[in-house]
């Protein structure tokens, strides 16, 4: 997506919810591949919520959010093996409006202390 439209498009949500189809695997079972899904620009985002994001590659992308580091925040998909890297604000289109069970925000905040032990036993 180009800089322009993804602008436009982060503008807009800030108003209203964008409906967007997810495309891809990396979010079974809770997206599933061609599933629609609403998402809206918040103030804040939590451990847990899953972002609608532009990749460093210029794609867009829905990955869950595990926390923030001094470089953006922390997102995985919940199929994929690794962490992305990180997302600065301004590349968050929004999150995607679905209910978050505790056990997700839970096991997101668990994940990113794994990357953490991970890092500091390097």
């Amino acid at each position: 997506m180009n800089p322009g439209a993804f602008q436009l498009l982060r503008d807009v949500t800030r108003e209203t919810p964008v409906t967007l189809r997810v495309r891809g695997l990396c979010m079974t079972p809770a997206l599933d591949d061609g599933a629609e899904v609403l998402v809206r620009a918040r103030r804040f985002y939590f451990p847990g919520d899953v972002l609608v994001f532009r990749t460093n590659a210029g794609d867009v992308a829905a990955h869950r959010m595990l926390g923030w580091r001094r470089a953006g925040f922390v997102t995985k998909g919940d199929g994929c093996e690794i962490h992305d890297a990180p997302v600065a604000r301004h590349a968050i289109l929004g999150a995607v409006e679905l209910p978050v069970r505790m056990r997700d925000r839970v096991r997101a905040m668990l994940e990113l202390a794994k990357i953490i032990v991970r890092r500091l036993a390097r």
